[in-house]
């Protein structure tokens, strides 16, 4: 029988032949899945729920902002970092089981962000729903504590290089009113004119500028140490930023934020913060910074290996760093220059004139940088003491009542899908490989001979026929 040359009829009598196979073969697989389905472990699910806050990443607040957060796959940072090997021993420490590894937690664990937020959802299946829920928690927990240090070692480093300036501040500045003090005595109280005090407040004004640049250039530079000394922690090789400034493309455009802050400082100078010219110039300079971040990324991501999600969230923060150390050299070279420009205009002064005049813009700079730090003292204690993490719980995983595995009645439901198709298969397999011959094409296809007569399978016939036949043949033989 070719199976090319049966139609649709054939095939349901095949089926209707072959009906207590498929019904064997349907509930036996029904009964099979049933029984797994009851007897299988049950495994229990308990989640929590955690949202995750973009960090700061205000680049002009390096003194008292924490730089954890880049702005940038915050969440899928997050999640890498929770899995980690770092995060895992501790919080197999904390659940205290000697079956329960890292290894066995980073495979059992599952975290994943709910589309559209910036939740993340941390679940676990353990045939013991304590397990899971103690292990979930303690996840958020062990995790939420990480991130708490790591914020307050930064906070604290950033009030630790505050305090250290603003002392040596406090001391310049009261050498330098004495200076100004001993020279009002010794040449007598000078009246400088209107020009010179405009000239020295516009010097003070940059010299101020640069001051803060200079100094959130070496709190960075102490950052980056920072990191550097963690990233060693991870026995990890890192570039230095030698060959981070010795690139091409990097001190191409350095120079070209040097020129842009050269004409930004020159522009407002004569207009307004929100004229044309001076929003075009800062357009243009963030343009710039964002080709540098790039391409500064490029170069540390060709030249690094990664271990880890810890090591990578360090790695990004360096970025970060590297990044701004490069604008904050580029604008602190411009102002040197502008700087440099009008203090030659101021040397035109008589000697006695041009004295005081560096005098009192000394001790006004001064000034206005020991307020500036002691203003920023306090904020970076605010900061420390507020103890802020960047991810917080929403809800707490509870006990697990019921299993989410198995589920018998969906099984079940397969099953008999399945039973139906396993069934009806053996039946047309047991049909195709059944080689007797069972018809009378059978018989000619086979011998290659007409079949001349065909003897009916009397048991195939019904009641009824069979009395009728009974009946005729009684009336026959009465006759």
């Amino acid at each position: 029988m070719e199976m090319e040359e049966m139609d649709l009829r054939e095939y349901w009598e095949i089926i209707v032949k072959k009906r207590k196979l498929i019904l064997a073969v349907f509930a036996a697989t029904v009964l099979a899945v049933t029984l797994y389905s009851l007897l299988a472990t049950p495994i229990y699910e308990a989640f929590t729920t955690v949202i995750v806050r973009e960090g700061s990443s205000d680049m002009q607040s390096l003194l008292f902002d924490g730089m954890m957060g880049s702005g940038r796959n915050t969440a899928q940072n997050y999640i890498q970092i929770m899995k980690s090997r770092t995060v895992l021993e501790k919080v197999t420490r904390t659940v205290g089981r000697e079956d329960i590894t890292p290894e066995i937690l980073e495979k059992a664990v599952s975290i994943q962000p709910v589309q559209g937020s910036d939740v993340l959802k941390i679940s676990m299946q353990s045939p013991e729903p304590e397990l899971a829920q103690i292990v979930v928690n303690t996840l958020a927990d062990t995790f939420i504590a990480w991130n708490l240090d790591y914020q307050q070692n930064d906070r604290r480093t950033a009030r630790l290089f505050i305090e250290e300036q603003l002392g040596t501040v406090e001391e310049e500045l009261k050498a330098a009113e004495e200076k100004l003090r001993a020279f009002n005595e010794d040449q007598g109280v000078l009246a400088p004119s209107q020009e010179t005090l405009a000239m020295v407040d516009l010097l003070v004004t940059l010299q101020s500028s640069l001051t803060e640049v200079t100094i959130a250039k070496q709190e960075t530079e102490e950052r980056i140490r920072n990191v550097r000394a963690s990233l060693a922690e991870q026995d990890e090789t890192l570039i230095s930023s030698t060959t981070i400034a010795d690139n091409v493309f990097v001190t191409q455009y350095r120079s070209r934020l040097a020129d842009l802050e050269i004409k930004l400082s020159s522009a407002r100078e004569k207009y307004t913060e929100r004229h044309p010219e001076v929003l075009a110039l800062q357009a243009e300079i963030e343009d710039v910074k964002s080709k540098l971040a790039e391409e500064v990324e490029r170069v540390v991501g060709t030249e690094t290996r990664t271990l880890n999600a810890i090591y990578q969230q360090l790695l990004g923060t360096l970025i970060n760093l590297e990044v701004e150390i490069n604008a904050l050299s580029a604008r602190e070279a411009a102002i040197r220059t502008v700087i440099a420009e009008r203090e030659k205009e101021l040397s035109l002064l008589p000697a006695r004139e041009l004295e005081l005049a560096r005098l009192m813009r000394e001790a006004k700079v001064l000034e206005e940088l020991y307020i500036l730090l002691r203003t920023r003292r306090e904020e970076a204690r605010i900061s420390e003491a507020m103890q802020t993490a960047d991810v917080h719980v929403i809800d707490d995983a509870v006990l697990p009542e019921e299993p989410v595995k198995p589920r018998v009645k969906l099984n079940i439901a397969i099953g008999a899908v399945l039973g139906v198709f396993l069934g009806v298969g053996v039946a047309f397999l047991a049909e195709f490989m059944d080689n007797t011959l069972n018809t009378k094409d059978d018989v000619e296809r086979v011998l290659g001979l007409p079949v001349l007569g065909q003897i009916p399978d009397m048991s195939k016939v019904d009641a009824v026929t069979h009395r009728r036949l009974s009946f005729r043949r009684g009336r026959g033989v009465g006759a």
